[in-house]
């Protein structure tokens, strides 16, 4: 095969790789809802800047899933425009604040992180928390998504986001182990299951392929040994953003950054922090009339 052939392919396999990267791990709501039912950190903090920052202006809250963070928001008195690119995703965050009355606080709206369908200087603050901007593979999208952002703020109107802090140990562990090894029972189906996975790091790209695997849990007493198949295999695509790209995107996008910490409780970054925390701002002035380029594919 030719190298010009092979390259084609390569790139194909790695198109492939991220489109289901970008929605396996959505289809299932349920499960999501499940996963990550105690994960609360992250809510009180955006909860918390909200209300210093946007106590009477909307909010525009990027990757809002099933509306783990917006409802609460709604609830805070908020109101939220809720924008993701799944359809089950917003489907589940609709079903939940309708059985929590927040139906009139929320505006969902399907649609790409790199082209807002928002008007210029609309919202007071813009949220993109739970690493939904490492959907975004190249930084010429993640400055794309960024300039979006410094369009529909208001003057002086905040950005606020979270992505990990990427892991060099964790990236370069053995992709043919299984890790996190942890038996639970589907929250609809009730099937007993085991959870576990792994993954691969490409360097070039700086994207993580990591496949969560979903098994039927063996009989007790047992010890669980995976399968040659498994009942159920996800991937998830993340693209690692490091901290000196995010200042970078983040002046070059015309945003002012403000801070930019660890894990929601103001710390430096380091060893043992899991999240990048980061604060940016509009600066005051006149709406900008820069247009975004055009996103990468």
């Amino acid at each position: 095969m030719s190298r010009g052939r092979r390259s084609t392919r390569r790139e194909a396999e790695h198109e492939q790789l991220l489109r289901r990267g970008t929605v396996d791990h959505y289809r299932d709501t349920a499960l999501y809802d499940f996963e990550y039912a105690d994960r609360s950190n992250d809510l009180s903090w955006y909860r918390k800047l909200a209300r210093e920052r946007a106590p009477t202006e909307p909010i525009l809250e990027l990757g809002a899933g099933t509306g783990r963070i917006t409802c609460p928001l709604a609830r805070d008195g908020h109101s939220m425009v809720a924008l993701d690119s799944m359809k089950p995703m917003l489907a589940a965050l609709r079903r939940r604040a309708k059985a929590e009355g927040l139906e009139g606080s929320i505006r969902t709206t399907v649609a790409d992180m790199r082209q807002l369908p928002i008007p210029d200087a609309s919202m007071g603050m813009v949220i993109s928390p739970f690493n939904a901007l490492m959907h975004l593979y190249t930084w010429q999208d993640l400055l794309t998504c960024f300039r979006e952002v410094e369009r529909v703020l208001v003057p002086g109107g905040t950005f606020a986001f979270d992505v990990e802090l990427p892991d060099l140990e964790w990236l370069t562990w053995d992709e043919d182990e299984r890790y996190a090894v942890t038996p639970f029972t589907h929250p609809e189906t009730g099937a007993k299951l085991v959870y576990s996975t792994n993954h691969r790091y490409d360097p070039g790209t700086q994207v993580c392929h990591i496949k969560l695997y979903y098994d039927e849990a063996p009989t007790p007493g047992r010890r669980f040994v995976p399968p040659p198949q498994p009942l159920k295999l996800v991937h998830l695509a993340h693209r690692q953003v490091f901290p000196e790209e995010i200042r970078l995107l983040v002046a070059t996008a015309g945003l002012r950054l403000e801070s930019h910490t660890g894990d929601f409780e103001d710390v430096a970054l380091g060893p043992g922090v899991q999240s990048q925390v980061v604060v940016a701002r509009r600066d005051e002035g006149e709406t900008s009339s820069e247009p975004s380029p055009t996103p990468s594919t």
